[in-house]
């Protein structure tokens, strides 16, 4: 099956696609992850990944860090690629308290969540400032193994070298051996792995891989 590629930057009307590719990467090779735990409710899930997407304020789930490519104009794969900086953790908290408002959660509702999501927060990788964070990888099911992850990744890649980063990194989570194997074809190299026996016990994974290469 073949089809015109273009990779453009993510809009605003791509919200509803970026939600769906911020819950295929947080699930990976699992059918439950971060974002299940997250929000259980699946109608409750789409409303938050959206709002991340769009009307939160900036943060790596934000429209405006992400690639979309295309397939003949139809929204088929996408990633975010941004330089890590001092507050890019604390950016990501402030998203997410907007969305808990815009849900009307209460402060024990955001409590419980966050007491779910320890094991995750223990071994998610850190930003170091000063480089660039490839994340959030996801292609449709009718577009795989069409090499658009692949153009994607060096679009990224040309773009963190252009803003004049020396380093980029990428994760997955450990036993996703497909994703593991297209970033090291692209030229990361496994650096670390962050693993936790309750984050196993939580999603059936041991936790994260790092991996990072130079631009």
């Amino acid at each position: 099956m073949s089809g015109t590629v273009r990779v453009r930057p993510a809009r605003p009307f791509d919200g509803p696609f970026i939600a769906g590719v911020l819950e295929m990467a947080g699930r990976g090779h699992l059918a439950r992850g971060a974002w299940d735990v997250a929000f259980d409710d699946e109608g409750v899930r789409a409303r938050a990944l959206e709002e991340l997407a769009t009307a939160a304020p900036a943060s790596w789930c934000h429209h405006s860090v992400f690639r979309v490519a295309e397939v003949d104009g139809v929204a088929a794969a996408a990633l975010c690629a941004f330089g890590a900086g001092p507050t890019t953790e604390h950016d990501f908290g402030v998203a997410l308290g907007h969305v808990h408002r815009h849900l009307g959660w209460s402060d024990a509702e955001i409590g419980t969540q966050i007491e779910r999501l320890g094991p995750f927060l223990e071994c998610f990788p850190d930003m170091p400032p000063g480089t660039w964070i490839v994340e959030n990888v996801g292609t449709a099911a009718a577009y795989r193994r069409r090499g658009l992850v692949r153009e994607l990744l060096d679009r990224a890649l040309a773009d963190g070298r252009a803003a004049g980063h020396a380093r980029a990194q990428i994760s997955c989570l450990v036993g996703n051996d497909p994703a593991r194997r297209a970033y090291e074809r692209a030229g990361f190299e496994v650096v670390e792995e962050r693993t936790h026996p309750a984050f196993e016990a939580l999603l059936g994974t041991p936790g994260f891989v790092r991996m990072t290469m130079r631009l």
